[in-house]
């Protein structure tokens, strides 16, 4: 792939990622129209690249996961210890819907990937999600968080597996619906966005390590994590600031301009 064009899908990865717009569905018509054939190994340093960036933002909550695991094989623990325990098997309950999807549907899944239509429809029903926050009383935090809570967000996230339905976007709306702020909605999601995208990183990693890379190779790579990490920081910074000012509406109308152009595009055989 010609180095420009892996920059461009760098950026378009790492800002769409966390943004509630859908990565899947961008990557999916921004690949046709640069003719750009994303690699096995381009495709890893992408995902890798957005995983190092909420490891580095969210350091404090992995620190505190960490402990929450731990604790799951102690007794007498604190009550700051049982919280974190339990936020640890909340995300964990939470991403078994989707794993267990990926899984037996992995096939259909892929289907999806080359029908634009579907693409075009999911960003609508983005859009209808992120519109629909709007109208929702909140006033939960991250900490209220129940076991129910977990399942429907996980469930969420298991049908934002279609390219064009935002993975953060679904879960962020799912977590509003059932009471939490946008701001502890996000937060939520990006936690379960640790297990996850490093999940579908290892598990793309078996066969990338079994690939022979040449020096092209490497350096499209390298330059993918680089611009990768670099626009997820910056993704990560703006959806916290639109969840803590209520502005979860411009990316609504995002999604339906998005929506559009993939029709049009699509239709004028862009891609």
């Amino acid at each position: 792939m010609v180095l420009w064009k892996s920059i461009v899908l760098g950026i378009v990865q790492g800002l769409t990622e966390f943004l509630p717009v859908s990565s899947s569905g961008h990557l999916v018509v921004w690949s046709g129209i640069l003719k750009a054939d994303s690699t096995l190994a381009f495709d890893v340093a992408l995902h890798f690249g957005s995983l190092i960036a909420l490891i580095v933002y969210f350091w404090r909550d992995v620190v505190g996961l960490f402990q929450g695991f731990v604790a799951t094989f102690r007794r007498d623990l604190s009550r700051a210890e049982k919280r974190k325990r339990t936020v640890l098997w909340l995300i964990v309950v939470s991403i078994v819907p989707s794993a267990v999807a990926g899984i037996l549907l992995s096939d259909r899944i892929e289907a999806a990937f080359s029908n634009c239509y579907v693409v075009a429809a999911m960003f609508l029903v983005t859009a209808l999600l992120l519109f629909l926050q709007r109208f929702c009383s909140t006033s939960r935090d991250i900490r209220d968080i129940t076991w129910k809570d977990a399942i429907m967000i996980g469930i969420g996230q298991m049908f934002a597996l279609l390219p064009g339905l935002s993975r953060s976007g679904t879960t962020m709306s799912i977590g509003v619906y059932r009471g939490l702020r946008q701001e502890d909605a996000a937060h939520f999601s990006f936690l379960m966005a640790i297990p996850t995208i490093a999940g579908a990183t290892l598990l793309k990693a078996v066969d990338f390590v079994k690939a022979s890379l040449s020096s092209e190779a490497l350096l499209e790579i390298g330059i993918g994590i680089a611009v990768s990490v670099l626009t997820s920081l910056v993704a990560i910074q703006l959806l916290l600031g639109a969840a803590r000012r209520g502005k979860m509406q411009w990316f609504a109308v995002y999604c339906v301009a998005a929506a559009a152009f993939t029709f049009v595009a699509h239709y004028m055989g862009l891609f």
